[in-house]
């Protein structure tokens, strides 16, 4: 976890660090921001399932390589206790609308189910999105992620823990600074 949360710290300090020094040259070359929102989540494998909502914070980095097409870095902390960290592909349709989609790489910290079955530290999911740009700064959004990995517990089965994909509707606010 101390790996983890290392790494991370320093992706977004080598990001900063690389904006700033750009910055007399182009001050839009990176845009950093924050987000937060609501999502609601299905757990679910072969025998059961298991649905709850969640609340999410996060920080994000984002740049673009031509008018229409960037790429943005997200770090986000949910209260299930997961770190989740999407790259995304953008693709500006107009000055309001952008799709996104990418992978995510998810961490759950010491997470159990009722039946005290440890989650699975690693997983992997799918991104798919819109934002709406309501002016220079803020935007709202809608992604739906489609985990790819059986990384958490929802029970049991005999003496056996199951374990599911995660799959989530979230809906989001953020703001650029």
């Amino acid at each position: 976890m101390r790996k983890l949360c290392f790494t991370t710290l320093l992706i977004c300090a080598i990001s900063i660090t690389a904006a700033q020094d750009s910055s007399d040259l182009n001050s839009s070359m990176f845009d950093f921001g924050i987000r937060h929102g609501y999502s609601n989540w299905d757990i679910s494998t072969d025998y059961s399932g298991y649905n709850n909502f969640q609340l999410y914070a996060g920080l994000f980095v984002e740049t673009n390589f031509s008018e229409r097409l960037g790429i943005r870095l997200e770090t986000n902390y949910s209260r299930r206790g997961l770190i989740e960290v999407p790259l995304l592909l953008k693709y500006k349709i107009s000055d309001k609308f952008e799709f996104y989609g990418g992978t995510e790489l998810i961490y759950s910290f010491d997470s159990y189910d009722n039946y005290n079955a440890k989650d699975k530290e690693f997983g992997g999911s799918f991104i798919f999105g819109m934002q709406y740009n309501i002016n220079k700064h803020w935007f709202i959004e809608v992604r739906y992620n489609h985990g790819f990995t059986d990384q958490f517990s929802i029970g049991r089965y005999g003496e056996s823990p199951m374990f599911g994909k995660k799959r989530t509707i979230s809906f989001g606010v953020g703001y650029k600074f």
